[in-house]
């Protein structure tokens, strides 16, 4: 959808002017759709590895392995699909309302999204742990001492600088509802 577009409908609307420009809103939709698409793509990309593993090594009956990596996996697919919903959502709400009825839409949006991160999120990332976790055993057995400490190393690094860009994030988004509910 062009900027110019996107203008037009704000600057057409009758209620009172919103504390925003349309150019500023403008630019917070962009960087928050630019942010939530890196967000997808990384979830993809890591559900993508992790089934790759999977399929590469499946043992012939369902143990702790599977059940590790499909603990792995599903939540992935769950925050995928929210995040999706969320934004194609948000992103048809944009050009059906208008600003009072879409400012209202997005104090709703957000209070979903604190459900989504205080809820949803640490329960999705603490099974990807778990699931982790049970495939360390195997990771123990099939590889060399020193990759195996690489593996659990590189683990509790990278699901920090996550668990930090999550906070980060929901943080940014709790603030902005603030800000909403605050108008």
């Amino acid at each position: 959808m062009e900027n110019n577009h996107l203008e037009n409908i704000w600057m057409q609307q009758s209620d009172k002017a919103p504390a925003f420009s349309s150019k500023q809103i403008i630019e917070k939709a962009t960087a928050h759709r630019r942010s939530q698409n890196i967000g997808i793509a990384v979830l993809i990309i890591t559900v993508a590895i992790v089934t790759a593993y999977g399929i590469w090594q499946f043992p012939q009956k369902f143990n702790t392995f599977t059940a590790g990596l499909l603990l792995m996996v599903v939540p992935l697919i769950v925050r995928i699909g929210i995040e999706l919903n969320s934004k194609l959502t948000k992103a048809t709400k944009l050009v059906q309302l208008d600003t009072r009825s879409y400012k209202s839409y997005l104090t709703k949006h957000f209070a979903w999204r604190k459900v989504v991160h205080l809820v949803i999120t640490p329960i999705c990332f603490t099974l990807y742990i778990v699931g982790l976790c049970m495939l360390f055993p195997y990771f123990k057995n099939e590889f060399s001492q020193g990759f195996y400490m690489y593996l659990i190393v590189s683990a509790v690094i990278s699901l920090a600088v996550v668990a930090i860009v999550i906070i980060k994030q929901v943080r940014k988004e709790l603030s902005f509802l603030t800000t909403l509910q605050g108008e």
